[in-house]
């Protein structure tokens, strides 16, 4: 009965926003229904781009429910989506006290981190994601782009050769497999990456 009483409500306060906060008192909900609530309403106008009301409903859950990994995790990518680096960083490192294994939360970081050109850091954070979920194609692409910036193109090379090991018909490895060796003077490899790059492109 309060499980279907809390999503009755959940859609009756889209509609009602400014007396949301008097629904408790009236109805004297359980803490499990106000959190759903909250919650639900954070992650529909986090899907919708509405960071700021995200951001305010999300606090409101967690002060119901402090150890609700979800919901710092939702709140970090708010603040993220919504440009507040130092928040969003305060967030997902809430998350990784919660689960120290929380993959989501070290590639944000890294993202972070990367966006502030810290990028040891940034390193540092994606290599703890992929101790964890070693397959993760797109972040060996990723670590590779960071290694290129820092002039390591053996780290970049090995990073995309992992990525293709994994997802072997990605254009964008290869293509970008193509430039790091053309940049460390490999040109005939370079040259049969850009093929492998057109190949699968033209299947994509």
């Amino acid at each position: 009965m309060a499980g279907k009483l809390g999503e009755s409500l959940y859609m009756f306060g889209i509609y009602i926003g400014k007396f949301f906060d008097k629904v408790e008192e009236v109805f004297s909900l359980s803490s499990d229904d106000m959190f759903k609530i909250h919650y639900e309403e954070g992650i529909d106008n986090l899907s919708n781009g509405k960071f700021g009301e995200a951001i305010a409903v999300l606090k409101k859950a967690i002060s119901l429910k402090p150890k609700r990994t979800d919901a710092h995790f939702q709140l970090g990518v708010a603040y993220f989506r919504s440009r507040m680096a130092d928040e969003a960083m305060s967030s997902f490192n809430k998350v990784l006290k919660l689960d120290k294994n929380n993959v989501d939360a070290y590639q944000y970081l890294g993202r972070i981190y990367e966006k502030e050109e810290a990028i040891d850091k940034a390193i540092e954070a994606y290599n703890q994601a992929l101790k964890l979920q070693p397959d993760l194609a797109d972040l060996h692409y990723r670590m590779s782009l960071i290694h290129d910036k820092k002039q390591d193109h053996d780290q970049a090379i090995a990073s995309l050769l992992e990525a293709i090991r994994l997802e072997p018909h990605v254009s964008k490895y290869y293509y970008r497999l193509g430039l790091v060796y053309d940049g460390s003077n490999q040109h005939e490899k370079a040259v049969e990456a850009f093929k492998k790059a057109v190949e699968y492109e033209e299947a994509e």
